[in-house]
C-alpha cells in the first residue's frame, strides 16, 4: 500500500524552505519540491509530507506562524486534491 502524500503549498519560496529546515532539525520526514503545475503554474516549492509525518508536523507549522496556501492531498490518479486553505 502507497503512503498518503500530502502537499503544503506557501506563500513563498523562502517560507517552504525556512519550514523544511525547521522540521529536518526535528526529525521529521519533510522534502522541498517543486510546486507541481496542476497547483500552481510558474515556478515555487512546496513541501511533501507523507501523511502520519505531516500529523505531527502540523503542530510545529502552527508554532512558526507562516502563512499557509492551501494543503493538497495526492490522489492514486497522480492530481493533487485541496484538502484544506489556511484561514486569512
Amino acid at each position: 500500500m502507497e503512503t498518503e502524500e500530502i502537499i503544503v503549498y506557501f506563500e513563498s519560496v523562502t517560507q517552504a524552505i525556512l519550514a523544511e529546515q525547521i522540521l529536518t532539525e526535528r526529525k521529521l520526514d519533510v522534502r522541498v519540491m517543486p510546486t507541481p503545475a496542476d497547483i500552481s503554474p510558474g515556478c515555487g516549492f512546496c513541501l511533501r509530507f507523507p501523511r502520519e509525518t505531516f500529523e505531527k508536523a502540523g503542530t510545529f507549522l502552527s508554532e512558526l506562524g507562516l502563512p499557509i496556501k492551501a494543503i493538497y492531498q495526492k490522489e492514486p490518479s497522480g492530481s493533487y486534491k485541496k484538502i484544506q486553505k489556511e484561514k486569512p
